[in-house]
Formats: C-alpha cells, structure tokens, sequence
C-alpha cells in the first residue's frame, strides 16, 4: 500500500481534484507571492514547470500567455479542463514532458519560468541541474526564473496553523472552522505528512536558504531574491537568467 500510495499520489490528485480540495490555504498564498515578483502591465509568456493541476491559473492575470508543462497527462489534462473552467483557454496551452530531458520548445521562448513545488522531487542535484538547465535553453534572454521548494523546516502543523488564520481572516470564521475540523484533518493526513516524511527520508530534497540559491546560481542563474513561505516551510527564490554560461 505504501509503494503504491507513494508511486500514484500526485496522478490519483489529479485525477480525484483532491489536490484542488485539500490545498491547504498558506499553499495559495505562496502562489500569490509568485506573481507578486511577475512582470507588470505588459503581455508575457510564462512556463509552468511542472503545473500540476494549473493551480496557479487562478492567480494570473489575464495578459498573462500561459503555457503548463508536468509529468503526468492527469496534471496536462486537469489544467486544460480548468483553462476551460475559467474561461481562458485562449491563452493557455499545455504538454506533457519530463523536466529531466529538453523541452519540446522552439527556441529562446519564455520571459518567465516558474517551477512552484516541483523541482524537489528529483532524487539528486544532478538530475535537478539538469531540469534548471533545460528550462534556461528556453528561456529569453534576462527572462526571470521563481522557484518554490521546501524547506529543511518543513512543518505541517504550521502549514494547517497559517492556513486556518489565513481563512479565517479573508473568508470569516465559518469558512475557518470548516477547514479546520473537515478539511484539514485530511489534508495533514494524506498530503503534508507523506510530503514531510519524504523530506525527512532524503527521498525529495529539503532547502537550506544557502542550498536554493547555489542550485540556481550554477545552473546559470543570477539570484536576486530569497524569502520564507509557506508558514516557513518553504523558500521562495526569484534570479535571472544570465547572460553568460
């Protein structure tokens, strides 16, 4: 049960929209402090490495020419269907493809590269240098890079903890009780907890601040910002491409 939980659990949340259901809300605010680092005012193409169900779609604005990139067809599939859900499947497209081997991508094509929660799960910083530089190949020149990963503090309770006063601050306490006592409990369960056992096992990678910035730095990054999310839990890392290298 467990290889099998640990092999099908992002396909099965896809598939199921669980992933949707049970994303904690300090999860969303790391995504609101993505496009708080965007371009503003003009149109631009962003890459979503390894889009997951297109989450991130809700946060965007609309001059934002969108185009998602996962693993697995479920996460391709569920972020066209929320293209669609949403109204703008105009300006989105989608493919399937491993991070680990070139994009299928013409050229120098995006001015941002956003990887939210998705490198770390490479088992090695080989195999994570080689995903950073194959998004750098498609990227323009200057083009920004944001990457979310967690942290070597991962803690689900302060995630469920920052989630609950999130909620109950935008939405009202009724909304807050509700994800505490019938949502939550599940999301701690099935989700953050496997996460955090993984990180604690070696099996996915858990971020120092230092350890986010040099990854970027040498796979041909220039680092201009790092900041805590996620209640702690994470780094938030934004660099630039750069020029030479």
């Amino acid at each position: 049960m467990g290889k099998f939980y640990s092999k099908n659990y992002w396909s099965v949340g896809f598939q199921s929209k669980l992933y949707d259901r049970l994303s904690p809300e300090s999860y969303f605010e790391s995504m609101r402090r993505v496009v708080a680092f965007l371009p503003e005012g003009k149109s631009f193409t962003l890459l979503d490495a390894g889009c997951g169900s297109g989450l991130l779609l809700r946060f965007l604005a609309a001059h934002v020419v969108y185009t998602g990139t996962d693993l697995l067809k479920s996460g391709v599939d569920r972020t066209l269907l929320r293209a669609q859900e949403l109204g703008v499947s105009d300006r989105v497209s989608c493919f399937q493809s491993d991070l680990t081997s070139p994009l299928p991508v013409d050229g120098q094509k995006f001015d941002v590269v956003v990887g939210h929660f998705s490198l770390y799960t490479l088992a090695s910083s080989e195999l994570r240098q080689l995903a950073l530089k194959n998004l750098r190949a498609v990227m323009k020149a200057e083009g920004i890079l944001i990457l979310a990963n967690p942290s070597v503090g991962y803690d689900a309770d302060a995630i469920i903890e920052q989630s609950i006063r999130l909620v109950r601050e935008r939405q009202g306490v009724l909304a807050s009780l509700i994800k505490q006592y019938l949502v939550y409990p599940f999301t701690k369960a099935v989700g953050l907890r496997f996460i955090q056992n993984q990180l604690t096992s070696g099996k996915w990678q858990a971020y120092t601040r230092e350890g986010l910035s040099q990854e970027m730095e040498e796979a041909g990054f220039s680092v201009q910002h790092i900041e805590d999310v996620y209640a702690g839990s994470a780094f938030l890392g934004v660099a630039r491409r750069a020029s030479t290298g």
